[in-house]
């Protein structure tokens, strides 16, 4: 008998130790969790994608990131931002990264706040943007 108990106690201790180990990082409530997996984007010939006027937060919009003078400026739902943060979190896109050949970056851009708005791509860590009242210097 007592071995069976013992058995009991271990199987039972297993099943609640897996259970506790699942994974709930659907749930937006979450730390760490950051939105939907989205699937890689190419560059479309001819159009630029930019999002719209007044984007809705927490949504992710198509956008296009001109590299030619780098990342650190951009204008996004009528205003311009900056680069504030880098940082890898949650892979947001899956997918094979952009060609390194192009002047833009074609990722998802999604106002995470009023003032917060991030920027994911394929193969890369987030961008963490914020709203400027400066204008962005000339590109050399």
């Amino acid at each position: 008998m007592k071995v069976s108990r013992h058995v009991t106690v271990l199987l039972l201790s297993a099943g609640l130790l897996l259970s506790g180990c699942s994974s709930s990082s659907d749930n937006q409530g979450d730390e760490g969790y950051s939105g939907p997996t989205l699937s890689a984007r190419t560059v479309a010939r001819d159009t630029w994608q930019k999002g719209p006027a007044q984007p809705k937060q927490h949504k992710p919009y198509p956008y296009d990131i001109n590299t030619h003078c780098g990342v650190k400026w951009l204008q996004f739902g009528g205003r311009w931002w900056v680069l504030n943060t880098v940082f890898p979190g949650v892979e947001q896109v899956k997918g094979k990264p952009p060609s390194q050949d192009s002047q833009r970056l074609a990722g998802y851009m999604t106002l995470v706040g009023p003032d917060t708005a991030d920027f994911d791509a394929a193969g890369m860590p987030t961008l963490q943007f914020v709203p400027t009242d400066a204008e962005p210097p000339g590109c050399a």
